[in-house]
């Protein structure tokens, strides 16, 4: 058995991922460590790059490499040996970064990075430089590709059966020149409207939605949420400033939209404005979606049935009460005993 933990160390705002997996299963875990050496549960080891840049980026063409160096620091009193290779990064569908598993091969810029050895020793209280290179292929797309450089310390615990693999990542960047085309698409809108009994109460709808980045750059997204009844009425508004999307990767979403009015029926109007980051920048984009759906405010439309039927039922009741009050198969009302024969 097997369990993995990668820390993607946050070296800007707004970036970085710890990953664990125990079995065939696996936990993320945000860790938002600054630009200072830190440690998450027993990963002890720090990173940077050699030029005290907060991560690599690189502006590139296609064919071009780059030579560069990771420094690794122990601050500890016991010597460390581990494992150092480059892989893909991505956006996972809860909008956060992450690497691919210790066991995938990458596809993307993982496989542009060549490290100077596979391991690296590093005695107690010091740090080594770990040169590395990053070969661009000739046919290299333009736009933003994104990985990481993964250093990691497989350790056993237990009787031996359980391998635990602690990964501590920098993010690598790379914009290849070339035309930068920033898009997203949001897509399967929807929304939900849960009910209330109190009469003039409001209710919460739910919305949910897929943000995906169909373009080549990577983009911090602005979402903006409007749910309001016919003709616009009642509107209600809700923004936010997502995590970065990386190109080609799907965020699924969910917003919660209190105090909207349940006027029969709300309308979900989903707008997110991306803005390109990176090196130079790269434009902005829009997408948008909408959907719609019953909001009846159920406590005034049982109110309107109960009269409605009240209504409906007084003249049948009149009937009966007439009918109690005469006898049975005489027409008349009030009809006094029938006279005596002599």
């Amino acid at each position: 058995m097997s369990s993995t933990r990668t820390i993607l160390r946050r070296r800007v705002p707004g970036l970085g991922l710890a990953r664990a997996a125990a079995a065939a299963s696996a936990a993320a875990l945000v860790v938002l460590a600054g630009a200072a050496p830190a440690s998450a549960d027993d990963v002890t080891w720090s990173l940077a790059p050699v030029g005290g840049t907060p991560n690599f980026v690189y502006a590139v063409e296609p064919g071009q490499s780059v030579d560069d160096v990771l420094v690794v620091t122990n601050p500890t009193a016991s010597p460390i040996d581990l494992a150092v290779y480059g892989t893909d990064a991505f956006t996972t569908a809860e909008g956060q970064l992450d690497l691919l598993p210790a066991a995938q091969e990458p596809t993307g810029l993982g496989t542009w990075l060549e490290t100077s050895a596979s391991t690296v020793h590093v005695e107690a209280g010091s740090r080594v430089e770990v040169p590395f290179t990053l070969r661009v292929p000739d046919d290299a797309a333009p736009g933003d590709h994104a990985g990481g450089i993964v250093t990691s310390l497989a350790t056993t615990s237990g009787d031996g059966t359980l391998t635990v693999d602690r990964r501590l990542a920098l993010r690598v960047h790379a914009r290849v020149a070339g035309e930068l085309t920033p898009a997203l698409a949001v897509t399967g809108v929807d929304v939900v409207a849960h009910g209330t009994l109190a009469p003039r109460g409001t209710v919460t709808a739910t919305v949910t939605y897929t943000l995906t980045n169909t373009g080549n750059t990577r983009l911090v997204p602005t979402e903006s949420v409007r749910v309001s009844g016919p003709g616009g009425s009642g509107a209600r508004v809700v923004t936010d400033t997502l995590d970065e999307v990386l190109p080609g990767s799907a965020v699924q979403r969910t917003v919660e939209v209190t105090g909207v009015r349940p006027l029969g029926r709300a309308t979900a109007d989903v707008r997110v404005d991306g803005v390109a980051v990176g090196i130079g920048g790269g434009g902005a984009t829009t997408g948008s979606g909408s959907a719609s759906t019953w909001a009846v405010p159920w406590a005034i439309v049982a109110i309107v049935v109960l009269v409605v039927a009240a209504a409906a039922g007084a003249p049948a009741l009149r009937d009966r009460l007439r009918r109690r009050r005469r006898p049975d198969g005489d027409p008349s009302l009030g009809a006094g005993p029938e006279p005596e024969q002599s």
